[in-house]
Order: C-alpha cells, then structure tokens, then sequence
C-alpha cells in the first residue's frame, strides 16, 4: 500500500531527475544549496525477488520527490534562483499574494470575522517554520502539490478549523456548521491524503475526518 502510493503521487529521484532534465548530481545539488526541498519520503528497501529467470536481493535507500515540485524546477530555471535568497523571495512572493487573494475572499472575510487571531498568527517566526519545512520535505508530505500557494492555503485551513472547534462543550452551538462545512471542503482540496500511515496521526484526521463525523454528519465533501 505504501509504495502504491508513493509511485501514484511521486518520482523516485533518478525519475524525478529525468522528468526534469536533469543529472542526478545536479538534483543533489540544488537541493544542498537550498533552492529544492529534500526528498520528502526516503524508503529503504530490503527484500528478495524471485521469478523463473533468477531470484535477486535488493538492499537499496529510494528517494521520492512530489511530482508537484517538477513546476517548482520550472520556477528555479526560469527565475534564476540560484541562491536560497533569490528562492526564498520567490516563494514568499507567491505565498503573500496566495494569502491575499484568500483573505480577502468571501471565505476568507467570512473566516477571519469568526476568529480574527488566526491571521496575527503569520509572523516573521511563522514565516521561518514554513521556509524551513518547504526546504526539509514537509509540504510534500502534506499538501497535493507542494508549492506556495498550496501551502499557504493549508495552513490557514487546519488554523481556521482548529480555530472554530476549539470551544466548550456547552458552546459548541454557537459554531457556523455551514461556515465549518465550507472550511472543511476547502481544506480537502489543497491537503494531500497522506500516506496509509500516516493518516491517523495527520491533519486530515482531526481537521477533515474527525470534524466531517463529529459536527458535519459524517459528509464528505
């Protein structure tokens, strides 16, 4: 199952490398600069293979890159980014300007009007935390596509949801189970499903899931 989903939402780095036409040194060596996220799931493989021809053993670390992160490989040659400077500017460029369009939707408006703490939360310590999981793989494990906008976008949606159920027992009816509803679908399309390990312990559990079945009737979106 793991691997299933590993091959359907990734490229193992030689393919990865490949389908950006790049050398494999070249990959490594953007991403030690700083410019690409590190691989986000790295599987070690041990185990046999037995068929009519032969039977093989297999001992080997594969590397698997979203396949989201081959139009952030368009967005380094295109744009230069060639230092993590340059890279840094050009994600937040795209994040602040996903945050603006978001906020300043209805969605949005609607959100922020029901807790307005959430957007005091994107500071320049936020700003450092998301630079630094983008660089290390995390947005690759969390969102479909793993670029700027998307992860923007994720992070207001698990904040905003959190943000809305976070109330007692005895409140709970003050909640605008439409509004949630809306936040809920909205988050759906721009979270990855993680992988079957993963879900348990993820966001889509207790942002998703979780708040489908305990406020919105169990309905998907």
């Amino acid at each position: 199952m793991l691997l299933n989903y590993l091959y359907n939402h990734f490229l193992e780095e030689h393919d990865f490398a490949q389908t950006c036409d790049l050398s494999l040194s070249d990959l490594c060596q953007l991403v030690e600069r700083r410019v690409l996220p590190a691989p986000s799931y790295v599987y070690g493989a041990s185990g046999r293979s037995s068929s009519f021809v032969s039977d093989a053993a297999d001992d080997t670390t594969y590397r698997f890159h979203l396949k989201g992160y081959t139009a952030w490989i368009e967005a380094i040659q295109r744009f230069g980014l060639d230092t993590e400077e340059r890279a840094r500017t050009h994600f937040f460029d795209r994040y602040n300007a996903s945050r603006s369009a978001f906020l300043s939707s209805d969605l949005g408006k609607a959100l922020t009007a029901v807790a307005p703490a959430v957007t005091k939360q994107f500071d320049a310590d936020h700003a450092n935390a998301t630079w630094s999981h983008f660089l290390n793989g995390v947005y690759g494990v969390c969102t479909r596509d793993g670029l700027p906008e998307s992860i923007f976008l994720k992070q207001s949606g698990v904040m905003f949801i959190e943000a809305m159920i976070q109330q007692t027992a005895d409140k709970i009816g003050q909640i605008d189970l439409g509004l949630l509803g809306r936040a809920v679908d909205f988050l759906d399309a721009v979270e990855s499903e993680f992988a079957p390990h993963e879900v348990e312990a993820s966001s889509r559990q207790c942002c998703i899931i979780d708040v489908r079945k305990k406020y919105l009737g169990g309905l998907a979106a």
